[in-house]
């Protein structure tokens, strides 16, 4: 995969349930048109975890017909038990995608064997390669350095997606498989990661940015440190603002105002108040994504 951004999609659902296929297809739309390089296709930002288990396979045919073989699809599996994921992979048939993006099983707080386990397991029975998604703030379970340098020795995984800005500096500088890919997901510091050799970012933020996004990139290609941090800058300006309130459902109110309709958040989160989209609005329209 080339370097620059990974959009984490958002998956953007009819009341029903259902996908709104014409909205998720105008964002993987955009995004590429915006320059990514590849992207992310159900990921925490896509609400993997809540989507009906019918609707699950339609938004990965969906994400990978509308990309069209443009750019990579990753398509998240993550669940707790490696039974539970293969069901996921099975799931998808034989699509075309990059890989399988997986999580530490987020019920149970696990060891580093048992994450090891996990993942090896899953490595063996996976038709698809396997990508490594740490999030601890989820999972409870970190994956360590030492988890990591054993599991990247393992054919069938392909990747890892941490913050975990010095483990990941600590493997670079030990060397990385060739076919190994590090997506970096610390939104707070892609300027600085990329100047220390991380250049494939994923962040959910970028589908709400896509000018700010699509311009980082411009810049980051031209290497232009300055333009990289003030465009960072407006995304994070944006991520704040959620946080003012609920991430998701201020995350569904931003898309429906760049005009992808669709409900974003899992169905109990409820929509953001008046208030909440006072604010959202002033914000994007101060960063340039909206007039």
């Amino acid at each position: 995969m080339k370097n620059g951004f990974f959009p984490a999609l958002g998956t953007p659902l009819n009341s029903d349930g259902q996908l709104n296929a014409d909205s998720y297809a105008g964002q993987v739309d955009i995004m590429i048109e915006s320059g990514a390089s590849g992207l992310l296709c159900m990921g925490s930002m896509g609400n993997m975890s809540s989507i009906r288990d019918e609707v699950y396979p339609d938004v990965a045919e969906a994400c990978v017909g509308s990309a069209a073989g443009r750019v990579p699809v990753m398509v998240g599996v993550m669940d707790n038990s490696v039974a539970r994921v293969m069901d996921r992979i099975y799931a998808l048939g034989d699509l075309e995608i990059e890989g399988v993006v997986a999580t530490t099983p987020f019920y149970y707080k696990s060891t580093d064997e048992q994450i090891y386990n996990f993942f090896s397991m899953l490595a063996a029975e996976s038709y698809y390669p396997v990508y490594i998604y740490d999030l601890p703030v989820v999972t409870q379970s970190p994956i360590t350095y030492e988890v990591l340098t054993e599991l990247m020795k393992d054919e069938n995984i392909k990747g890892v997606k941490s913050a975990n800005f010095d483990m990941l500096m600590k493997i670079i500088s030990n060397g990385v498989p060739e076919g190994f890919d590090i997506l970096f997901s610390g939104l707070d510091i892609f300027d600085k990661a990329q100047t220390k050799g991380l250049l494939k970012n994923l962040d959910g933020m970028f589908t709400a940015t896509p000018f700010n996004s699509g311009k980082m990139y411009e810049a980051a290609n031209a290497g232009n440190g300055d333009a990289v941090t003030e465009y960072l800058g407006r995304i994070i300006k944006l991520r704040n603002e959620f946080v003012k309130s609920n991430v998701f459902s201020a995350y569904s109110y931003a898309m429906n105002i760049l005009g992808m309709p669709g409900l974003y958040h899992p169905d109990f989160h409820g929509r953001v108040n008046a208030k909440a989209m006072e604010g959202i609005r002033r914000c994007m329209t101060e960063i340039g994504e909206i007039k």
